[in-house]
This record gives C-alpha cells, structure tokens and sequence, in this order.
C-alpha cells in the first residue's frame, strides 16, 4: 500500500510540475516538494528535483516498512528534522541523522546501510549532541561499531555529483 501510494504521489508532484514548466519553457518556477514549502527552482533543474522526490517518497514507504514505529515516518523536509531535533527523543535524531545521510545518496536506500548498523556506526563517530550518543538506552540498543565511509557531517559514503546538492542549494533561499 505504501509502495503504491509513493508511487501515486510522485506521478501526481511530476505532472504538476511538468505543466508548471511548460507554462513557463524557462526561467524559474515556485515549486512545493516534499523537502520544502514552497522555493523558486530553475526549469533546467526539473529532472533532478523530480527523481530527488521519487526516490525520497520511495524511501519513505520502504522505511515505514522495515522500521520500528518509534523511527516513523522519515522525515524529508526541514520542519520535520527540526521538530525531531527539538523533540527531546534522541532515538528519532539517529533518525533524522539518517535520512540525511539517504539524501546525500539521493535516497537510494537500497545502497545505504540499514538503519540499524547506520545507528551504531553514528554512535561510534558521537553524532548529535552529546546527549544522544551518551544515552544508556540507545547505547545498549545500538552498541557503537565504526561505519567505514561515515563522513564528518553523518553522512555514509555521499555521490560526489549528487541531485541532492539542489536540495541544498534550495534550503539556503
């Protein structure tokens, strides 16, 4: 069901914006993602936003899937991880962390360490606050292992020419 609603989703965001770009053929248009509210985005940027949000809404449906339900839903957009961030339960911050880590991969989760072995290579590297890889309940339920290909911002293995850098690129507006 989840597959199928991702799937839905993403072919309803596509059309969207494949009318919103042809209206235009140039220049910028506001476009509404799963990632932000609203952003002006670049008619030659199209492509890469729509396999970005395909993927991302994939991702979201397997996660729900193969996750605890204290690790749902994944968070996509800056509100979501802020208010994760916020929230006090350092369990969903390994969760955040990771869906970061997804993004620099351009979500493909399939070629991304599991959630678990993500978060105990992320408490090995003391991601976060030092709250969240001092916690005696996620250090028992996730013992630190280094992840070889963790970077210095939490991220396993980035693409070096990533679509996601648009995402970036469109946080900073």
């Amino acid at each position: 069901m989840c597959d199928r609603l991702a799937e839905i989703c993403a072919r309803e965001f596509e059309a969207k914006i494949d009318r919103l770009a042809a209206a235009h053929k140039r220049g910028h248009i506001l476009v509404a993602t799963p990632f932000f509210h609203e952003r002006p985005v670049r008619i030659d940027d199209i492509p890469k936003l729509k396999h970005l949000v395909r993927n991302a809404l994939r991702a979201r449906a397997w996660f729900s899937r193969q996750n605890p339900g204290w690790a749902l839903p994944l968070p996509l957009s800056e509100d979501e991880h802020e208010n994760i961030l916020c929230s006090g339960f350092f369990h969903r911050h390994l969760v955040s962390f990771y869906s970061y880590s997804l993004q620099g991969r351009d979500f493909d989760y399939l070629g991304h360490p599991l959630l678990y072995d993500y978060c105990r290579g992320a408490m090995a590297a003391q991601f976060g606050e030092a709250g969240v890889w001092e916690d005696r309940q996620l250090l028992a339920e996730f013992p630190p292992k280094p992840l070889p290909g963790l970077d210095e911002q939490g991220r396993w293995r980035p693409l070096p020419n990533r679509d996601s850098r648009l995402i970036e690129n469109l946080m900073r507006l």
